[in-house]
């Protein structure tokens, strides 16, 4: 049910909804011209050249990338900070065009129609990240499709049309491999950080891929390693070097149990057991048995008075909750 043009147009829709969620756009020295160079030179060598494809890099700390229909390419700067060199930047960047030029969110979008299932952009992140699920705005389906779990046979094909686009732009298809191994060490070590018995896999919830798995791919594929394979690394360090790592001071910063925020003047420390979670417009902390504080704000319309607070809990805030014992206080003014 959806054409290339209509990819192009719910793409454009989503997108500010995508940098909204994700902390908006990161800009930082010329490291936003260097990955769109780079993309653009692998989507050259794609199967769909002429797509007018945007590469956009993410001011979100958590190891993250995913692309909507019509050319949209996201990779957040906690990524960037795991990455090793430009040829497994390349790798993550060519699957994610893999995902494009296969119309992977195109297929979605045509069986979301048919059978009319109504998704939820956090919940799945949310769930991947150890929030419980329910939380946040709805968002429509074409930044949802972006970040769900793709099948088994779409990963698959994406990594072999990876590796084809790497192939051709003369980095070695092993690169994906040298990046799952950092990827792998980097969710082992949030987990034991955060006490966790099981390891969360974060991305790779929403891109399920084993070592043996790209390696089948690399065996599938039969595109031939360039005799001279471009690593990039020196090019690559210099280009994110001074990266924020971590969070943003914009969106305050998480320091073992207590939340800070140096723009807005306030801090608070949670109680202990508890995992804070940061987002652009709240923070959130969980405990091992699911129970949470939320700390939001609430940006008021001038034209419209907010009103009663209480009222504005129940009826808005947690419409979808059931609140009792509200009250209502005052901390250092």
């Amino acid at each position: 049910f959806m054409s290339k043009e209509k990819e192009i147009r719910v793409g454009a829709k989503e997108h500010p909804k995508i940098l909204k969620k994700f902390g908006g756009e990161y800009t930082h020295g010329s490291l936003n011209s260097y990955i769109r160079v780079l993309g653009k030179k692998l989507a050259s060598s794609s199967d769909i050249p002429d797509l007018p494809y945007r590469f956009i890099v993410l001011d979100d700390p958590k190891v993250n990338a995913f692309a909507l229909p019509g050319g949209y390419v996201y990779i957040t700067r906690g990524l960037l900070a795991l990455a090793n060199n430009e040829a497994e930047v390349a790798g993550v960047i060519a699957h994610e065009i893999g995902h494009i030029t296969a119309r992977h969110s195109a297929q979605r979008y045509s069986t979301s129609i048919a059978t009319n299932i109504g998704l939820n952009i956090f919940g799945v992140l949310g769930s991947a990240a150890g929030v419980p699920t329910g939380l946040g705005e709805v968002v429509s389906f074409g930044a949802d499709a972006a970040i769900q779990a793709y099948s088994r046979s779409q990963e698959l094909e994406a990594d072999m049309l990876a590796i084809r686009y790497m192939s051709r732009a003369g980095y070695p298809p092993t690169a994906l491999i040298s990046f799952f191994k950092s990827l792998n060490s980097h969710s082992k070590l949030l987990s034991k950080q955060k006490g966790e018995k099981t390891v969360k896999h974060g991305i790779m919830s929403t891109h399920p891929r084993t070592e043996d798995r790209i390696t089948e791919a690399i065996r599938l594929s039969k595109a031939k390693t360039p005799q001279n394979p471009i690593i990039g690394r020196n090019r690559y360090l210099t280009a994110i070097n001074g990266i924020v790592f971590g969070d943003n001071l914009k969106q305050g910063i998480i320091r073992g149990q207590t939340f800070s925020h140096p723009n807005l003047r306030f801090s608070f420390t949670a109680p202990p057991n508890y995992t804070l979670i940061n987002s652009p417009y709240k923070v959130t902390a969980i405990d091992p048995n699911k129970n949470r504080i939320e700390f939001s704000m609430v940006v008021l319309n001038k034209k419209r008075p907010l009103g009663n607070l209480e009222s504005y809990l129940v009826n808005s805030w947690g419409k979808n909750i059931e609140l009792g014992k509200i009250e209502t206080i005052n901390i250092n003014g």
